[in-house]
């Protein structure tokens, strides 16, 4: 046990959720744990009382509880109790008196208690013990960028019985082991580097990574999902990061498309922030849908790979890899730092290379034609004989962020290469 006793925040509206947020409050508070139990509700009357009550969470938003339900706007409301609730547990964070938070709800308390999470630090343990948290509801919105646990609750967050206690009890466990066990990160002692990969661009990523850990650098991963890609170019603008090799950039076209790992606005960072950069084009050939049944019409009867049953690849027209390559480009032109883009000439992923099912080489010629004719000339670009796969592009790829690193000029860097 911290000499100290460590706090966790319970979130709940408590007009509704009251004796299960007390429940869950109390078994935290069996471990020797402080805890706050907030109230972001409207109405009803709460029937607990919390330590900081509903009212004072709209004080935190600048105005008063009266205010909002003179006004009678539910959403207006709710969307005011969030902006409290965020700066009461900001606040709380700030003074070392939040350890771990907690919410319970159904979607709307889901919301109300995701957003509290959304608004503090990468590492603060987070669990959100929802209604919501299975079926065909999307957790994109409520988990964001940050490190959230959504945890289903089974039955509705409504009254105690054999089916709930144990598991309000297994959530309040939860968040007390993690809050318990929480430690301080220890600064970084080595130069930390982004890389992005997807399960079809991982050869290349460990060959990266190893090469580059052995030279005393540490690289961390993201996976472009969607979210992983986003979550990396918000710690890239926190100063997290050294230096960042985008070799997987495939939420820019799943984007365009409507797929399921499409993230907007990516390699925005390289325009807001002067970090070194190696980019390249991993997964800029495929759309990823759920399936063939459920991909719009468009796409059937074009080249595919099933990944898994949750996920389908198919094809892009070299057209709609252009318009992909059109808009990292335009952001790359915007870089602030100093930028290398390498592209590999034999397939930009695993199923993309001759004889795969996904190859489709007028497509990548296209791409790599309209890098040649608009990437802006203080950028140099790299085309590799390789496929992103080979060791040896591997090896360039991590020898222009080294050459970066040292501080070399991009162009001097490029021209081994060439």
């Amino acid at each position: 046990m911290p000499e100290t006793a460590r706090t966790v925040v319970v979130v709940a509206t408590l007009d509704t959720k009251g004796e299960e947020a007390a429940y869950v409050r109390d078994h935290v508070a069996a471990w020797g744990l402080n805890t706050i139990l907030i109230d972001p509700g409207v109405l009803p009357e709460p029937t607990v009382e919390a330590d900081i009550s509903r009212e004072e969470v709209a004080r935190a938003a600048g105005t008063t509880l009266e205010a909002l339900l003179a006004r009678g706007e539910k959403i207006f409301a709710i969307s005011t109790q969030i902006e409290g609730l965020c700066n009461i547990v900001q606040d709380l964070y700030a003074q070392d008196r939040l350890h771990g938070i907690v919410g319970l709800g159904g979607g709307q308390g889901t919301s109300i208690g995701t957003a509290a999470m959304r608004a503090l630090p990468i590492g603060v343990p987070k669990l959100m013990l929802s209604t919501v948290a299975s079926g065909n509801f999307q957790f994109g919105p409520y988990v964001g960028t940050k490190d959230i646990c959504m945890m289903h609750s089974i039955t509705d967050v409504l009254g105690l019985n054999v089916i709930s206690r144990p598991i309000l009890r297994n959530a309040a466990n939860a968040i007390a082991g993690m809050a318990l066990r929480l430690e301080q990160e220890e600064e970084a002692t080595k130069p930390t580097l982004a890389i992005t990969m997807l399960g079809i661009t991982t050869p290349c990523v460990m060959c990266v990574k190893a090469k580059l850990e052995s030279q005393g650098y540490e690289v961390v991963p993201f996976h472009a999902n969607g979210t992983s890609g986003p979550a990396m170019e918000m710690l890239i603008e926190q100063g997290m990061f050294q230096g960042v090799i985008d070799l997987s950039t495939h939420e820019v076209i799943d984007n365009q498309h409507g797929g399921l790992a499409g993230a907007p606005n990516r390699m925005e960072a390289l325009t807001r922030t002067s970090i070194p950069a190696v980019v390249s084009v991993g997964g800029s050939d495929y759309v990823l849908f759920e399936s063939i049944k459920k991909a719009p019409e468009r796409y059937h009867g074009r080249p595919l790979m099933v990944h898994n049953p949750q996920m389908t690849c198919f094809a892009p027209t070299p057209e709609e890899m252009v318009a992909a390559a059109q808009e990292m480009i335009g952001r790359l032109n915007r870089a602030l730092g100093p930028t290398i883009a390498i592209l590999p000439g034999k397939g930009f992923s695993r199923p993309n290379r001759e004889g795969g099912p996904l190859y489709v080489p007028e497509g990548n010629q296209a791409v790599i034609e309209e890098y040649r004719t608009t990437l802006r000339r203080e950028i140099p670009l790299v085309v590799a004989d390789y496929h992103i796969n080979d060791p040896e592009f591997a090896d360039m790829v991590a020898g222009c962020m080294m050459g970066l690193l040292r501080g070399e000029a991009p162009e001097a860097i490029a021209s081994r290469y060439v």
